[in-house]
């Protein structure tokens, strides 16, 4: 009889009472399939009723790991990788939620020559929403369409410990992408639900410091990282220009230094980027006015 999981879902959650259950109801309601299941809630020493809502669930592969000081969503993460025992790894942030039909349109997508298969998402922010498509996955940097590790499943073997920076995701990405050798697929579908109406994210205030030591850190990593990395490089922070969360002196400052490291690499993103991989869709709110 088969008793480990074949996913382990990692929620990192901080104060999310106003958001977990509906998190967890979305995996715990979902469509029939034969996948087994491990729910792992690293609480980072809310000061909410959030580890309270958690204990009420009567699922049992819902796993309460409680941290005793708040050290922020990487720290989260990886306690989390620590406890998982399952042979692929979920990330879900507790304020969102996934699909019902997630988990079956994966288990019948399962090859045994992938070891990563992404999917799409929709943002939900005020005043609408954008749908974020993959239509294709040309090589291991579909790994970092996003920038974000929610919209993936990814065998356990290729995860490496988080780094505590402002946006440990995107240093996951390059991390895996650099030192492991994803082999990545996608699920044609929407899959994962991005929540931007919560003001408390991290991710809602801008943060130019942190954002520059995320930087400096990757820059540091470039002589390690090979071809495909470089290129994904030169693209996203080429790409920043466009961002507009990002101080347009920053993105610019940050864009020539890398164009001045990597503008060999302009000739091989030009033939074979993957800007025109990804494509966005806006739907905004109409407001009944009757």
């Amino acid at each position: 009889m088969k008793t480990s999981p074949d996913i382990s879902v990692i929620i990192p959650m901080y104060n999310a009472a106003a958001y977990i259950e509906r998190a967890l109801n979305s995996i715990l309601e979902q469509a029939p399939h034969g996948l087994r299941l491990e729910i792992l809630v690293v609480d980072d020493a809310s000061t909410d009723n959030s580890r309270a809502l958690v204990r009420a669930f009567p699922n049992p592969n819902i796993h309460l790991i409680e941290l005793e000081q708040n050290g922020g969503t990487a720290r989260a993460r990886n306690a989390g990788l620590q406890h998982a025992r399952g042979a692929w790894i979920q990330f879900v942030d507790s304020d969102d939620r996934i699909s019902a039909d997630l988990y079956r349109t994966f288990e019948q997508a399962q090859k045994p020559e992938f070891n990563c298969y992404v999917f799409s998402l929709i943002i939900e922010q005020h005043g609408g929403t954008v749908q974020r498509t993959i239509t294709a996955v040309k090589d291991k940097r579909a790994l970092g369409y996003f920038y974000a590790v929610w919209n993936f499943f990814i065998r356990k073997e290729l995860c490496l410990p988080f780094k505590n920076y402002l946006l440990e995701d995107l240093v996951f990405v390059f991390e895996v992408m650099a030192g492991k050798d994803p082999r990545i697929a996608f699920l044609p579908g929407v899959y994962y639900y991005l929540n931007r109406q919560n003001e408390q994210s991290k991710t809602a205030v801008f943060n130019a410091p942190e954002y520059r030591r995320l930087y400096r850190y990757l820059y540091g990593q470039l002589d390690r990282y090979d071809r495909l990395t470089r290129m994904f490089f030169l693209e996203t922070f080429v790409g920043i220009l466009f961002a507009p969360t990002i101080p347009r002196a920053l993105s610019a400052e940050l864009a020539a230094r890398t164009l001045i490291r990597l503008y060999r690499y302009l000739p091989a993103v030009a033939v074979n980027g993957i800007r025109g991989c990804v494509v966005n869709s806006r739907q905004d709110t109409v407001l009944n006015t009757v």
